[in-house]
């Protein structure tokens, strides 16, 4: 008997963490619907290179961030979606323009969060879970929350992250690498800014961890950062000798994919958590990070039960600080509270981590 085939759409806005995590509800949805649905996902341009070559998705709708904040192109975008005849329409992002998406969508079920006055937009609602139940971190359980009308039997699913990239990506970024001799010895790349001041350690932590690297281990450093974070990179090198041969500081990456593509050479990412940590986690590598005052483990800190992601968090040597304190007066007391994260114990921590990770040749020796 023939069986019509659904036609799902994801409304992901955002960038690398949360587009990411939320391909995850591709991936289980056609599990879970045993193939028998074609699954588009909407996102930010910038987020398209996370979903290219996903087996799991069968069509990007990529649009202009600035663009999709006019009305008229919103509604532009509302009518060509609303054409698509969508059966199903799951939508993890929550915000005003995926909600008016929803709105005018002919979708038989839609799914999202239990937010006032905006549920009646939707077919199922479910509460954001505080504390994780079935997965690693919040980021994920939430987003696998929205399955629950697809998923009757409460089966737990497939939580691991992915970004897939082709051979002919792997082998071109192996060139890039290799021209400038940085694969003749492990390759650490170093996350030096988070995406916003915010979600950055004070720079000259970072200028002085950058010393300790090079001076303790013998790795090649490959520097990331955005081009528009320039003038504090330069501040972060202003104490590194920037002439030491196992540092390299220009990006050699132009995009998403292309950063995907070193990191997946290097042996380990260490930086502040974000972006770079979620490619890490996407592609198995190691990854050791610094989490901001605001942000928890309990949200982000997806796969740390596994011994090659590890991260340090000021709640470990201040956990006073956080009783009956509010996430909104975290991210406002940012630049008073990052210092208490410590160099020292930063520091300490880094070492053990690097030390189970990439074994020293004397470790290597007695393994052998």
């Amino acid at each position: 008997m023939y069986i019509p085939k659904e036609k799902a759409l994801i409304i992901q806005n955002k960038f690398i963490g949360d587009v990411l995590v939320s391909s995850l509800i591709a991936k289980n949805l056609k599990k879970l619907l045993h193939n028998n649905v074609e699954v588009h996902f909407f996102c930010y341009d910038k987020a398209l290179g996370i979903l290219e070559h996903n087996p799991h998705i069968d069509k990007i709708i990529s649009f202009d961030d600035k663009k999709l904040k006019q009305l008229h192109e919103l509604f532009k975008m509302v009518r060509y979606l609303r054409s698509q005849n969508y059966t199903i329409l799951i939508d993890p992002y929550a915000k005003l323009q995926s909600r008016i998406i929803t709105l005018f969508s002919k979708a038989k079920v839609k799914v999202s969060y239990d937010k006032p006055f905006f549920k009646h937009f939707y077919t199922h609602t479910y509460k954001s879970v505080l504390k994780t139940k079935l997965y690693d971190c919040t980021a994920i359980e939430n987003r696998l929350l929205l399955l629950n009308p697809f998923n009757k039997e409460g089966k737990k699913l497939d939580d691991d992250t992915e970004i897939f990239l082709t051979s002919k990506e792997i082998n071109h970024s192996k060139k890039i690498l290799s021209k400038k001799n940085i694969l003749a010895k492990p390759v650490i790349m170093v996350g030096v800014l988070g995406s916003s001041k915010e979600k950055s350690w004070p720079l000259e932590y970072m200028g002085t961890l950058i010393n300790f690297l090079l001076d303790k281990y013998d790795f090649n450093l490959l520097l990331n950062y955005m081009p528009s974070q320039k003038d504090d990179v330069c501040q972060i090198l202003s104490e590194v000798d920037t002439n030491n041969p196992k540092l390299f500081l220009k990006p050699l990456a132009h995009s998403i994919r292309e950063m995907a593509g070193l990191l997946y050479h290097c042996s380990a990412f260490v930086g502040n958590e974000g972006g770079g940590v979620n490619l890490a986690k996407a592609l198995n590598i190691p990854s050791f990070s610094i989490y901001s005052p605001h942000k928890f483990r309990r949200d982000w800190g997806c796969f740390e039960k596994q011994d090659i992601h590890e991260s340090v968090h000021l709640k470990d040597i201040c956990p006073d600080l956080y009783r009956n304190i509010y996430i909104k007066d975290l991210y406002r007391q940012t630049e008073l509270l990052y210092p208490k994260l410590r160099y020292s114990y930063v520091e300490d921590s880094l070492r053990n981590y690097l030390e189970k990770i990439i074994p020293t040749e004397t470790e290597k020796e007695i393994n052998d």
